[in-house]
This record gives C-alpha cells, sequence and structure tokens, in this order.
C-alpha cells in the first residue's frame, strides 16, 4: 500500500512539473517509403493549428495554418524554398489567392467562391504597382476594368458585361487626358 502511495505522489508531482507528455501539444507525421518526411500535422491544445507537406526532395511544398481547428491560410513553395501563393480564408466561404514571383513581389491578388474568381483581379507589374483589374462575378468578367501606366495613372477604363465589354470604353495618357472614347454594346462596336 505504501509503495502504491509513494507511486501515486511521484505520478502526481511529474504532472504537475511537466515531466510527462500531456495533450495540449501533439503531431503526426507521414512518411515517404524511403523514410523520407511526407507530412506532418502539429496540435495544440487539441486541434491541429498546423500542417505541412513535402516533396521525396525533403523540400517544403505547402502549409496551413489553422486557427480554432479550422483552416485560415495555406502557401505554396517553389523548389527554392521561395513563397509562390498564399490563400487565406475570408467570410462566406470566400478565399483570397495571392501569388508571387521569385523576388517575393506580389504578382497576382484575387477572390475565388466555389473555386471561381469573383470580385476584383488585380495584376501587378514588377515594381509593385497596379498594371490591370478587373472585375469577376462567378467565374465571368462582370464589372468594372481598368489598365494603368507605369506611372499608376488610368490608361484604359471600361465595364465587362457576362464576359464582354459592354458600355464606354476610355483610352488617356499618360497625363491624364482623355484621348478616346467608344461605346460596346454586348462587345460589339456601336
Amino acid at each position: 500500500m505504501i509503495k502504491r502511495q509513494i507511486y501515486l505522489s511521484s505520478l502526481l508531482l511529474m504532472l504537475a512539473i511537466g515531466g510527462l507528455p500531456t495533450t495540449a501539444e501533439a503531431e503526426g507525421k507521414g512518411f515517404y517509403e524511403d523514410g523520407q518526411l511526407k507530412w506532418e500535422y502539429l496540435f495544440q491544445d487539441g486541434e491541429i493549428s498546423e500542417a505541412k507537406w513535402y516533396n521525396e526532395a525533403g523540400e517544403l511544398v505547402s502549409r496551413e495554418i489553422y486557427s480554432s481547428g479550422q483552416p485560415e491560410k495555406t502557401e505554396g513553395y517553389r523548389a527554392d524554398g521561395s513563397l509562390e501563393w498564399q490563400v487565406r480564408q475570408l467570410e462566406d466561404d470566400r478565399r483570397e489567392v495571392t501569388r508571387f514571383d521569385e523576388t517575393g513581389q506580389m504578382t497576382t491578388r484575387y477572390q475565388m467562391v466555389d473555386g471561381q474568381s469573383d470580385g476584383e483581379h488585380t495584376s501587378f507589374s514588377a515594381d509593385g504597382q497596379a498594371k490591370q483589374t478587373v472585375t469577376y462575378q462567378r467565374g465571368v468578367l462582370n464589372g468594372p476594368a481598368r489598365t494603368f501606366f507605369n506611372s499608376g495613372q488610368v490608361e484604359h477604363e471600361f465595364t465587362y458585361s457576362n464576359g464582354e465589354v459592354d458600355g464606354v470604353y476610355r483610352t488617356y495618357s499618360a497625363e491624364g487626358k482623355l484621348l478616346s472614347e467608344y461605346t460596346f454594346s454586348s462587345g460589339q462596336l456601336q
């Protein structure tokens, strides 16, 4: 009986000072047939906090960050380790996708719903300036569109309706002077 009390006292003491692992942090790992790490899952307080996937060369391919057990952000990486893309979870099942070039410069940013572009889609030049914005509605070009000079000044301004240019199409000089104005109806010049 005394041995049992000593054992229980020792066990409680070890738990109190952190001598035994707890369920606050845990992880899971999967491996390729050659033993190389293929994926790993990290948990915090019983919920997944991060997941990582690796290629057969051991390079990180993508990782997903979780908040309260739900995906918050996913990133994809090139073979050289540079960030290639990032997807952030937004409200109402929307996702914001950002793509990067090899130097880390943002090249495009857009939102998606149910796997389709939805909302403003912006392309950027090498110096980080917006060079084009178009608007999608459930995967179809629908809404305002603009192209820009390197200075940021609007070069072309027009609207899409159901995938076709519709309405007034304006062209401007680099100084902002209106150069031309055309009217389109369902993709046809009027």
